[in-house]
């Protein structure tokens, strides 16, 4: 069965827009980690502020409702870096996930410039073998 160069091309034309849409989810996906990493860390550093200046509430505490206030201010805190621990995770997967697709596309985009590359050699056979007929044909009059 002959391979249709245009109908080819076509095909790694759209693998390479389809590759590149998912260069681009990769690329969204990978910030999208990168800033939650980020939220995290910050939000474990203004835990770890928090607990630096605890000293001076704790010296402060006349009472155990101030004490009490201590605590749910550090599980506050503590909530919030679980939450966007989670957010973190989802975005890692999410990551990881768009980065498959990626190298699934790129896989695929690589299978249709082969095809494009046997098209194309399989043409260049046929034409030189057009060519050496021509030449045979023309050699074989002048004798």
């Amino acid at each position: 069965m002959t391979i249709r160069p245009r109908a080819v091309r076509a095909l790694r034309d759209a693998r390479t827009r389809l590759r590149d849409v998912a260069a681009a989810g990769a690329a969204v996906a990978a910030t999208a980690r990168d800033n939650s990493h980020l939220a995290l860390v910050r939000r474990q550093e203004s835990l770890e502020d928090f607990l630096d200046e605890a000293t001076d509430v704790l010296a402060a505490a006349t009472n155990v409702y101030d004490l009490s206030q201590l605590e749910d201010i550090t599980g506050a805190f503590k909530l919030e870096i679980a939450d966007a621990s989670a957010i973190h995770d989802e975005a890692c997967v999410a990551a990881t996930t768009a980065a498959d697709q990626l190298r699934d596309s790129a896989r695929q985009l690589r299978r249709a410039e082969k095809l494009v590359e046997r098209a194309d050699h399989d043409r260049a056979r046929v034409e030189a073998r057009g060519e050496q007929r021509l030449n045979d044909d023309l050699s074989g009059r002048r004798k």
